[in-house]
């Protein structure tokens, strides 16, 4: 009887938490202001969330500054119905990538990182999108990578963690590696697509290879991974399994890129197919 008094209190204390309505982001504003402010209002958003919780982003567009840590969550769901958009105006972009949070030893922070979940699904009602606004952050063709080289944000980071699913997410012009999952056991990332270039064109000229070590999928110390009916159109690694990692399967998948990597940090992969 405890245990049905327990499980019927953890049902009503379950929430659909809706980051515009409940979180009080703003909508279809990029100006300065509203982008420090959404970024602020997601990380708080995210840190409310308990067992049981659903946290929506509505289908609008929320421009936002980076830099959004989230930890310790459990039995959620985030549900990324619209978009968010990692800019301001494009005449704030030099005033937006001065003013990206950085680590203690002076790196950029990435745009999402999730530590520390279990039971945690990251989805859509349609195909949500993640947009880094990676364009200015390549800098101009030639000379981007001169001046910042690798010192770029992840778009979507997930440490530690375990029973992750990732479905359903459109991952688009990510400024550096797309989505790192290091430590994570039991992860399965299906119907999702990564589309990072400059232009329209379906090809990987000189001009679009400038949208360097934008990788789609990395995974690093990880166990027990499925991968599948994904895409990925990239100018560096689609799918890298880098070390530590054991049993991976990544099947029915769309790669346009330097294809899937095996061990390309260090070679400690076992049982990848």
């Amino acid at each position: 009887r405890q245990c049905i008094v327990l499980a019927l209190s953890t049902l009503c204390a379950a929430a659909v938490f809706d980051f515009e309505a409940d979180g009080g982001a703003e909508a279809g504003d990029d100006t300065w202001d509203t982008v420090i402010s959404n970024g602020a209002k997601l990380n708080s958003s995210l840190s409310k969330l308990r067992e049981g919780d659903v946290f929506v982003v509505p289908t609008k567009t929320f421009h936002l500054m980076g830099g959004i840590h989230a930890r310790n969550l459990h039995g959620v769901t985030i549900s990324i119905d619209g978009t968010l958009s990692f800019a301001s105006t494009a005449l704030n972009s030099g005033r937006y990538m001065k003013a990206w949070p950085r680590g203690s030893d002076g790196g950029v922070l990435d745009c999402l990182t999730f530590s520390n979940l279990s039971r945690v699904n990251f989805t859509s009602a349609s195909r949500g999108e993640l947009d880094g606004g990676g364009a200015k952050w390549w800098g101009l063709p030639g000379i981007g990578y001169l001046r910042r080289q690798e010192d770029r944000p992840r778009l979507l980071t997930v440490l530690e963690s375990d029973d992750i699913l990732v479905e359903r997410l459109h991952f688009r012009q990510s400024p550096y590696w797309t989505f790192l999952a290091s430590g994570v056991t039991h992860l399965e990332v299906r119907y999702s697509r990564v589309d990072n270039r400059r232009t329209h064109a379906d090809r990987h000229d000189l001009l679009d290879l400038t949208a360097f070590n934008t990788d789609g999928f990395d995974l690093a110390h990880c166990d027990t991974v499925w991968i599948h009916h994904c895409e990925v159109w990239n100018q560096d690694d689609c799918f890298d399994v880098k070390d530590g990692t054991n049993n991976v399967i990544i099947e029915h998948v769309n790669a346009s890129g330097f294809g899937l990597t095996i061990g390309s940090i260090a070679s400690d992969v076992r049982s990848s197919r």
